[in-house]
């Protein structure tokens, strides 16, 4: 739509006529139509903006009583945000590119431009694309979530949040670790279906051990029927004489837990071992070692099978 505006210093019949067609129909119909067009065009991307926010916030709302740590509320809440960022860097776009076609612009070059424009952007952020994306996948696989413990590489801490670019992991002492999700290639899930105690109890060589197995498992049972709540066994098991180390024997107790609950309930079936190996005077083995004492006034030891009062059998020295 191409648009002739004389000058504004010219006369004659040709200016009259030209400022005569102003006032006709057929020179302000295609103006009209054209921003009608334009109009209709912003509407369009501004319904399908509106529509996409109304279906995001309805999936929010939908998941806004669970939990905060529950993993549906954690999708729904990352996911809806993208989703709308998403939307408005697709819709804005299209809608530029029309508008600029209505009013008589050729795009074609204008595309061609954007195209080795996002492709040179898109060898350069290749890494982040790679993190969004793996972001995304970790969000959708539902294979990690808030307040899991987990570890990744050499970093084992709790999940605090997991965005589309990065997953954010507390340590236990306190230092928050961020790992860009496409880096995340094998990692390990502490939180998932269930946990196992594993306590390893040294005991004394020169003990029954036969005897002090029965204390064990006594110890244990009494412990497990306390916690029936996260147990997912029946009964823990004592798994009997696992090693034998420089100073002790070690025996094995074991029991399936609800995952998170492992650590405390390691910590209070050693306090409980303890206690009772105090009162029933089972010793709990420590490093010994044998020390051989050579006693230099002595000389070195005798050969076996010689008198040490015999004659030397060393060769006479010769007289060179």
């Amino acid at each position: 739509m191409s648009l002739s505006i004389p000058l504004l210093g010219s006369t004659g019949p040709s200016a009259g006529l030209l400022l005569q067609s102003y006032f006709t129909a057929a020179y302000w119909q295609p103006l009209l139509m054209g921003a009608v067009r334009i109009a209709v065009i912003l509407l369009i991307g501004l319904a399908v903006l509106r529509l996409i926010k109304q279906a995001t916030n309805r999936w929010i709302e939908g998941v806004k009583d669970l939990e905060a740590r529950d993993p549906r509320r954690q999708r729904a809440t990352t996911l809806g945000n993208l989703l709308q960022s998403m939307a408005q860097y697709v819709v804005w776009p299209i809608v530029a590119i029309m508008i600029l076609s209505e009013v008589g612009l050729d795009v074609g070059a204008l595309l061609a431009t954007a195209g080795v424009a996002g492709l040179a952007i898109g060898f350069g952020a290749q890494t982040l694309v790679k993190d969004v994306i793996g972001g995304i996948f970790l969000l959708f696989d539902d294979i990690i979530h808030v307040g899991d413990l987990v570890t990744i590489g050499s970093t084992t801490g709790t999940v605090e949040e997991i965005g589309v670019r990065l997953v954010k992991v507390r340590t236990f002492d306190g230092e928050l670790v961020m790992i860009p999700a496409g880096e995340i290639r094998t990692f390990g899930n502490k939180s998932v279906d269930w946990a196992r105690v594993v306590v390893p109890v040294g005991l004394s060589y020169e003990q029954d051990v036969d005897a002090i197995l029965p204390i064990i498992d006594e110890v244990a049972r009494e412990w497990a029927d306390e916690n029936a709540s996260i147990l997912l066994e029946d009964q823990p098991q004592v798994q009997g004489l696992m090693d034998f180390g420089d100073s002790s024997v070690t025996a094995r107790v074991v029991v399936q837990v609800k995952p998170g609950e492992q650590f405390a309930a390691e910590r209070e079936l050693r306090m409980r071992l303890k206690r009772t190996f105090d009162e029933r005077g089972v010793e709990i083995p420590f490093p010994q070692r044998t020390v051989h004492v050579l006693d230099e006034a002595s000389g070195p030891a005798p050969t076996p099978g010689a008198s040490a009062s015999g004659p030397s059998s060393a060769p006479p020295e010769s007289s060179e």
